[in-house]
Formats: C-alpha cells, structure tokens, sequence
C-alpha cells in the first residue's frame, strides 16, 4: 500500500544574512534550496524574521542562529540551533511557547540527556554538529594548515582569545605563570589567517570554556590539526567528540555545561589542565595520533556535511496533523 502525502504549507523561518557567519549562511540557504527539491510536493516559503519585533536574541524563535521549519496549519515546528545557550529553547517567556516543538536538532550547552528531554518536554532532540565561522576559515586553514611534526614545534600551549569572564581572566593569571602555556588576550593583534598561523606555530591549543563549552575556533582548529587541550564536553555532537582521542582530556566537565565549574575553584581546574600538558606535551606519537583523528573530525563541521546531516535526521513527516 502506497503512504498517503499529505500536502503541508511550511515556513522556513531563518535569518536570510546568519549574522554574517558565512559558513551558517551556506548551511541556512542551502537546506531552504534543497528542501523545495526533496519535498516538491508541499507549499514552502521562506522568511526572514522581523527584529524589530523579536529583538536580537539568538536563543529565541527567529534568532540568527536558529533554522525553524513550521507548518502553518497546526504549528507543529522543528528547530535547528547552532546557538550555544542551547537550553534557551526550554526556558519560559522566550517566545518558543507558541510553537509545537516536535524535534529539536543541534544546541550546545545541554547537560540533559535526548531521554530526559523527551520524557520532560516531548520534544525529541538530536545532538547536531557545528560549522566555521569566520570568512575565508575554510581556504585560510587550508593553506596555514601543514603535517603536524611535534618535534618542530614551540614546547607549548597557546591559547588567543579575549578575556571576557571572570574565570578566563584567572586563568590567564594562573596559567601564564607555568612555562608551557602562551595565553594572549584579544589584544595580541591575532585575527583570522594571523590567529591560525600563531596557533600553528605550538605544539599544543588551549581552548578555554566561555559562555558555553565550545565555539566556532575550536572547530577550525580541529582543521589545522593542532591537538587541543580543553575539559571533557557535556555537550554531545551527532558524531561523538571523544576526550584523548580527537583532543586532549585536560580537565574534568563543568557541572552545568556552561562556562562555570560550580563544584570546582578554577585553580583546581588549572592545575588539571597543568598535569594533562606535563604528562602529554612529549608524547609525541600520542600527540600524532590527536592531530590525526581531529583532522578526521573537521570534515563533519563543513557546511555540505551538515546539510546532508539536516536531510538525514529531520523527521519532516511528523509535521504532518
């Protein structure tokens, strides 16, 4: 027996700009140009949120880096979220409270489990992967990008970013007292093709916890094959992102997978961070394989992957009534 199609009137509701991350425009347009191919049969139309009237909140529905299908009819909504406040979805007064969330693909900073959600919200969630972000990322790591030799390496790990938390600033004052660690704030005059050539001068990448677990840089550091060091995630990827096999377990996770470690002073975490580099930075087959298996790793961050991803998981037929 051949399955009924039932025609939908479907909105794909994103940001037409990305907020300017090239990589997500790729993403965000592509999956709204292959949809009306994949599924010919319903009404699709494209929007762009008003800001005028939603704001700027990246977390809340139109946010720039939220890609929602709806069907008019019922409301019945997925969301795609490369924000990193993923849980925002979940929080009351956001505005999410009109849609019918049934699927939920991607987020970063959620500590509860696809079961839990579901079992709380009826949501079902799937971990998603996260792309580039800054212009030409993609051709700059490309040309910086060389076999990664340990041995020819700065004995150190470097860390560039800016100190906009409290915590990253004490660990700047902790770690820049220990020889094996660079830490330059946003300051250094390091920007894009610069920043990857610094970075590809060390053995070693330190990538700290912001505002949540990880960013935009680390996935293009994973394509530099630079081995990282950062704290086990809490955040999941639909391709598992395993600690001291495509990066270097440096710490133990932050408890509310954010950028805080409740239970923990951020002296403990540093001196974590400290024994992992000491017991690793010579290991250099250990380090070989890091940078082999990151390497690996960087091709599910690229935006034709991710779109294919989107087409494999969205449970579009569950839109239906």
């Amino acid at each position: 027996m051949v399955e009924k199609i039932i025609n939908m009137n479907l909105t794909l509701y994103f940001d037409f700009n990305a907020a300017g991350n090239p990589y997500f425009f790729q993403i965000y347009h592509g999956i709204a140009e292959r949809f009306a191919k994949e599924y010919p049969q319903h009404q699709i139309k494209c929007e762009q949120p008003n800001y005028e009237i939603l704001g700027h909140s990246p977390g809340g529905p139109g946010g720039y880096s939220n890609f929602q299908i709806i069907n008019q009819k019922n409301n019945k909504t997925i969301v795609v979220s490369f924000w990193d406040k993923g849980m925002d979805l979940f929080l009351p007064g956001m505005g999410w409270e009109k849609y019918e969330i049934i699927q939920y693909l991607g987020g970063l900073s959620i500590s509860m489990t696809p079961e839990e959600i579901y079992n709380k919200y009826n949501i079902r969630h799937q971990p998603f992967q996260y792309s580039l972000g800054n212009r030409n990322s993609l051709e700059n790591v490309a040309e910086v990008r060389v076999d990664y030799k340990p041995e020819e390496k700065i004995k150190k790990a470097i860390f560039i970013g800016s100190m906009y938390t409290e915590h990253r600033m004490k660990f700047r004052e902790i770690l820049s007292k220990h020889p094996l660690f660079e830490i330059l704030d946003g300051s250094s005059g390091y920007y894009h093709k610069s920043y990857y050539e610094k970075i590809n001068q060390y053995r070693v990448a330190l990538c700290l916890n912001a505002h949540a677990e990880t960013s935009i840089r680390e996935t293009e550091l994973l394509g530099l094959g630079v081995p990282m060091l950062r704290s086990e995630l809490v955040t999941q990827f639909h391709n598992p992102y395993i600690p001291d096999y495509h990066y270097i377990r440096g710490s133990e996770k932050s408890t509310d997978a954010a950028c805080a470690y409740p239970s923990l002073k951020v002296e403990d975490i540093a001196d974590q961070y400290i024994c992992a580099l000491e017991n690793k930075i010579d290991d250099f087959d250990f380090l070989k394989s890091i940078s082999a298996n990151s390497l690996k790793y960087y091709q599910y961050c690229l935006p034709g992957y991710i779109i294919n991803l989107f087409f494999q998981l969205a449970r579009i037929k569950d839109l239906e009534s």
